[in-house]
């Protein structure tokens, strides 16, 4: 959501003071969390599918350049701009569209700040080659971060899980450091491009002042996006 000025510098200095704080943790004070939860992937593929709760991936700016560098797809076959809930379900037609209104500026463009996984239209991840009961990650040494460390995440200096199958299973020493550190990066280099997100921020004027435009441009099946990432400010236009 476009934000001003003053509150930009507010959440930048948060940030930084978010960031100080994750360098001071230490891995294997992670891990010994790792290994009082236990956990012990089942490769069962739920989080990859769409029928899970919440599947979508969220892209470091270094994960889209891996994918970008040792695949044969370019960006903008395999990356998404990420929106909240609300706008996917509204471009979806599955909530009404009043919900985009906070996300718009005054030339119907929609906000957007980072990057994630293309689906496919049954919402699997596109990478995700399932048969029968089994699951396979096409690009599974190329995997996103956020799929490296999964069902695991920190905030606000905290160890977090979403829902997953192999929770609760025992983990061993070696592995819980290796994972540790894994998460504990994740951890560090996504705080550090929130705030090169926020410094390249280009503030946008009359936000949700011409939802009657966008709802055009949605029925003529295009969604114009503006994304604010790492690296400034890209459009992009995607046919709905």
């Amino acid at each position: 959501m476009p934000f001003s000025e003053q509150y930009r510098d507010l959440l930048i200095q948060g940030a930084r003071k978010e960031l100080y704080r994750a360098t001071e943790l230490k891995v294997g004070y992670v891990a010994s969390m790792l290994r009082e939860i236990g956990f012990s992937c089942t490769q069962c593929g739920s989080c990859c599918r769409g029928d899970h709760s919440d599947n979508r991936v969220m892209l470091l700016q270094q994960d889209i350049l891996r994918i970008s560098k040792y695949s044969v797809l370019s960006a903008t076959e395999f990356s998404l701009p990420f929106v909240p809930d609300e706008v996917e379900n509204a471009l979806k037609g599955n909530s009404d569209l009043s919900d985009l209104v906070p996300f718009t500026d005054s030339d119907g463009n929609i906000h957007s700040f980072g990057w994630m996984l293309r689906r496919k239209k049954n919402g699997d991840c596109i990478f995700l080659e399932a048969a029968d009961l089994s699951s396979r990650c096409l690009i599974y040494d190329l995997r996103p971060a956020l799929c490296q460390t999964y069902p695991f995440y920190m905030e606000d200096y905290k160890l977090h899980t979403s829902e997953c199958k192999g929770l609760g299973s025992d983990i061993s020493y070696a592995d819980s450091l290796k994972l540790a550190r894994l998460v504990l990066d994740r951890y560090i280099r996504e705080l550090e491009e929130r705030i090169l997100v926020y410094q390249h921020y280009e503030h946008f004027e009359h936000v949700g002042t011409n939802i009657d435009y966008s709802l055009e441009r949605f029925k003529k099946g295009h969604v114009f996006y503006i994304v604010h990432d790492s690296e400034g400010t890209h459009r992009r236009r995607e046919r709905m």
